[in-house]
C-alpha cells in the first residue's frame, strides 16, 4: 500500500519500551480527561474521528501491524489529534504491564482477527483469560464495545462476556458512524459493500 507522503510517527506514536510501568495518563497527556483505548486501530479512522470530535476525551491506540501503527499515528498527527496517542504492542502485554487499574472509561474492540480455523481459535483476542484484564483496567462505570463480522466469532465473543463480572448493555453507536453502521471503520465500509452481516455487544 503506498502513500505520496512520509510517514511521521512522533509525537502520537510511543515507544513502548522507553514507557513506564504503568502509564500515568494525567502526565502523558497533560490533563485529567477520561481515556477511551482502541484495540486494533488499524489505518486509523475510527480513533482519528473520535479524537476530533471529542477533544475532552484522550484516546490510546493499539496496533501490533507495524504498517498499520506508522500510517495512523502519522494520520492522528496530521488531523491534529493531540488528544491521541499509539503503540505497537501486543494488547493483553499492554494492558496489563502499563494500563493502570480502573483508569478507562470505554475499550473499543472492533473487527478483531477472528482467527476462524478452529486450531488458531486460541489466538482469538477475546477468550476467558481476557476477559479479567478488562475488568481490571475498566472503571467502575466502563464500558466495554465490540463489533464483528464473524458469527461464529461473536458466539464465542457473547458466551465469554456473559460468563464473566461484566453486564451485557446496549451498544452505543458512536457519533462517527454514518446511518447504518456500527463503527464506521475501513473495515466495516469494505465489509458492507460485500453484504456481511454485523455482530454488535456492549458490556459493562
Amino acid at each position: 500500500m503506498q502513500v505520496n507522503h512520509e510517514l511521521i510517527v512522533e509525537p502520537i506514536g510511543l515507544d513502548v519500551e522507553k514507557l513506564p510501568r504503568p502509564l500515568n495518563f494525567a502526565e502523558l497527556f497533560g490533563n485529567d480527561y477520561p481515556v477511551e483505548i482502541e484495540i486494533g486501530i488499524g489505518k486509523g479512522t475510527f480513533i482519528t474521528e473520535q479524537a476530533k470530535a471529542r477533544p475532552e476525551v484522550n484516546f490510546i491506540g493499539i496496533e501490533w501491524a507495524r504498517w498499520f501503527w506508522r500510517y495512523s499515528s502519522d494520520r492522528l498527527r496530521r488531523n491534529k489529534c493531540e488528544n491521541a496517542r499509539t503503540v505497537r504492542a501486543e494488547a493483553m502485554y499492554f494492558l496489563t504491564e502499563f494500563v493502570p487499574a480502573e483508569s478507562i472509561s470505554v475499550l473499543h474492540i472492533y473487527f478483531p482477527d477472528p482467527w476462524p480455523k478452529k486450531r488458531h481459535h486460541k489466538r482469538r483476542l477475546i477468550q476467558e483469560k481476557f476477559m479479567p484484564v478488562v475488568q481490571r483496567i475498566l472503571k467502575p462505570d466502563g464500558r466495554l464495545q465490540v463489533v464483528t463480522d464473524h458469527a461464529d466469532y461473536f458466539e464465542q465473543i457473547e458466551q465469554v462476556v456473559r460468563s464473566s463480572q461484566l453486564q451485557v448493555v446496549d451498544y452505543n453507536r458512536p457519533g462517527s458512524a454514518s446511518e447504518g453502521e456500527f463503527v464506521g471503520t475501513n473495515f466495516e465500509r469494505k465489509y458492507k459493500r460485500e453484504g456481511r452481516p454485523f455482530f454488535a455487544m456492549a458490556a459493562g
